[in-house]
């Protein structure tokens, strides 16, 4: 049922049927599904958050914006406040922050690959989330490749777009000015930036839409190690050749738990935020205010976690499901033909 053709339109994936094996998966998978996904979080969002506090960079930065902005009214003071260094050793900080990053896209590619064993049934250990260090290279190529071809998506799109924009504002501000009044040029300038703004949204949806081809990349390199992080990201545009609508829809059917996993942190880190501005109008203390972005940072991690561990289980499981189904019966190229989608595109 999931095959695809090896050319013409592909037999679509039974979606809801997908979304229910991963909720399968998170019930029956042993061991259970949550407590590795708690161990990832921990080990990647948990190990930032707490680097993060140790070293308090951000917070302290924060802290005396918001101590400027609810003291002051001197605009003077408040560009000395956005624009203080927060922190006297931020290069060391910089790096290691890369370092982070990288450590977080190799420990997320043995998350991939410990979900696409999951999901077919394979046996899987804590251990399976370390899968990406043995192949650190590897992932980090891919991922650079994948980062190099949605930024040329980004450039064809976001280019053109910008220059067409900037061209029909150009002839519709002169367009106005010579034929109608201030208020007039003024509501009209108005209506055309509401029209900008959705022209650019729009554009934004088309670079995602564009780059959703690269999509199963970390499960083609799973599954196919020994094929290259290149031979990885050509394989996951294959796979998906003709499917972008079918998986841009159910990337979509996430939306809404992604809109309130994400409310929820905002709106503990807001309370927490608020209480600690309000503790020091009324105290004029620092700390209370530090206290209040510290609580902050950690709670909006702690309580929307039981979400973030379910969601997270859920939609990679669905999307492991997914490449299981695309990649069932996958036709073979041989060397007189060549895949539809291959192409000659570079990208």
């Amino acid at each position: 049922m999931y095959n695809s053709t090896m050319f013409g339109t592909p037999v679509p994936v039974n979606r809801r049927e997908l979304k229910r094996a991963a909720r399968q998966d998170l019930r029956t998978a042993r061991p259970r599904v949550w407590k590795v996904t708690l161990v990832y979080l921990l080990l990647t969002t948990g190990l930032l958050l707490l680097l993060n506090l140790i070293l308090g960079n951000s917070v302290t930065y924060t802290r005396d914006l918001l101590a400027t902005l609810l003291t002051t009214d001197d605009p003077q003071l408040l560009m000395n406040a956005l624009s203080a260094s927060s922190s006297p050793v931020a290069v060391p900080v910089f790096f290691l922050q890369i370092l982070l990053q990288l450590y977080t896209v190799v420990l997320s590619f043995g998350y991939y690959g410990y979900t696409l064993r999951r999901s077919r049934g394979e046996e899987t250990s804590f251990g399976d989330l370390l899968g990406g260090f043995g192949m650190t290279g590897r992932v980090i190529v891919m991922n650079l490749i994948v980062l190099a071809f949605s930024l040329c998506w980004a450039v064809l799109v976001l280019v053109p777009v910008t220059l067409a924009m900037s061209f029909l504002m150009t002839l519709f501000v002169v367009g106005v000015s010579a034929d109608g009044s201030a208020v007039l040029l003024s509501n009209q300038i108005m209506l055309f930036y509401v029209v900008l703004l959705v022209v650019f949204i729009a554009a934004a949806l088309l670079i995602l839409f564009l780059t959703l081809r690269y999509t199963m990349a970390p499960f083609c390199l799973a599954d196919q190690p020994d094929a290259g992080p290149l031979e990885a990201v050509r394989r996951s545009r294959r796979l998906l050749f003709a499917r972008y609508g079918e998986l841009f829809k159910l990337i979509l059917s996430f939306l809404g738990w992604s809109i309130l996993s994400t409310a929820l942190s905002l709106l503990v880190s807001g309370v927490c935020i608020g209480l600690g501005c309000g503790f020091f109008l009324t105290s004029g203390s620092l700390s209370a205010l530090t206290a209040g972005l510290w609580a902050g940072e950690v709670l909006s991690f702690l309580l929307p976690l039981p979400l973030t561990i379910w969601l997270k289980g859920y939609y990679t499981g669905t999307l492991a499901r997914y490449y299981c189904a695309v990649s069932a019966g996958e036709p073979r190229p041989a060397n007189e033909w060549q895949m539809p989608g291959e192409g000659t595109r570079p990208f």
